[in-house]
């Protein structure tokens, strides 16, 4: 594994209460107010703070926020720094023992965060956790509890990736030690903060919790999925926003080569970065062929000049103009 650095992972107070809750957020604002009131009818028996990261709304989230929660401390950006090092933010201004990073577009439906206090504190050999993320239909939503592996990345750029695996081994509701959890309610304890660092921001969209877990096992962490509890997602709600969905397109995929240029060999990189060209190559002639047809491109996932962007893209620092969750 490379080494790469990091953001500074020193907080600005000390520990004084139990849980930290953080919020990222970007245009999301209904859902982001009825996020903050699900927490605020479901969340006693805690000392907590909650912050709200808003990543340069334009849709008044951040004076919607203010008017409605003022116990609430409210980071207004000025430009979209992305969720990792908003994220980051917060978490070097909070005095929580534990601090969740919450998509502002989920709920809570029972007090989940006091259980996994509780259960944190009773089992101190877990450094990360999830609880089960639920559609809004009720369902369990597929979570990977294993790192990725290049295989999956190379099934994930074809295609070929079969998220019910993912259902099987979350059959059940014990809670369990595994490998990595998603990032939609990803809990941390602040000492395997202050152990690893912080969020690594060159993660600007995706990888950062798979990143963050494999390094809290490097040192011992074990990383836990907890299924007695249920967080709702609704899901993309940030990220299928038409006006920056572009965008999205482009940042999870220079996120994706930097998660595997840090983890995998050269030689895997190589090839996957072989087959998302042949990807993009195929999706251009599929565009083209559909344009022949008179059939006009369906948004950014259709797009022609997008794909060609992004066969010629030399992935660099990502851009800043969107994202709060996924």
């Amino acid at each position: 594994m490379k080494d790469f650095p990091l953001a500074n992972s020193s907080f600005e107070k000390e520990v004084a209460i139990d849980l930290s809750i953080v919020i990222v957020s970007f245009n999301t604002k209904e859902l982001l107010l009825q996020c903050l009131a699900s927490i605020k009818n479901n969340t006693t028996g805690l000392q907590k703070e909650i912050f709200v990261v808003d990543n340069a709304s334009v849709d008044g989230s951040p004076d919607a926020v203010s008017k409605q929660f003022s116990n609430i401390q409210l980071i207004r950006n000025q430009e979209n720094k992305g969720l990792s090092s908003a994220g980051n933010q917060a978490f070097r201004k909070s005095q929580g023992r534990y601090l969740i990073l919450l998509n502002s577009d989920t709920i809570l439906l029972e007090n989940s965060f006091l259980k996994i206090v509780k259960f944190l504190d009773e089992n101190q050999k877990f450094s990360v956790l999830s609880p089960q993320i639920i559609n809004e239909s009720g369902q369990p939503y597929p979570m990977r509890l294993w790192q990725d592996t290049p295989k999956d990345a190379l099934l994930k750029i074809l295609g070929k990736y079969n998220a019910t695996d993912e259902l099987k081994n979350m059959a059940g509701n014990d809670t369990r030690e595994v490998e990595a959890v998603g990032g939609s309610c990803f809990v941390l304890r602040r000492s395997t903060i202050e152990s690893v660092g912080l969020l690594d921001e060159k993660h600007f969209l995706y990888n950062e919790e798979d990143d963050f877990c494999r390094r809290a096992r490097k040192i011992g962490g074990k990383i836990c999925y907890f299924p007695e509890t249920s967080v709702k997602h609704f899901l993309g709600q940030s990220t299928h926003q038409p006006d920056i969905r572009e965008r999205v397109i482009v940042e999870t995929y220079k996120s994706n080569l930097y998660f595997y240029s840090k983890y995998y060999s050269t030689v895997w990189n190589i090839i996957l970065r072989f087959l998302y060209k042949l990807t993009f190559v195929l999706s251009i002639l599929r565009s083209l062929a559909k344009l022949i047809k008179g059939k006009p491109a369906q948004g950014a996932d259709d797009s022609i000049l997008l794909k060609l962007k992004m066969f010629f893209l030399s992935p660099g620092k990502p851009t800043s103009e969107f994202v709060s969750g996924r």
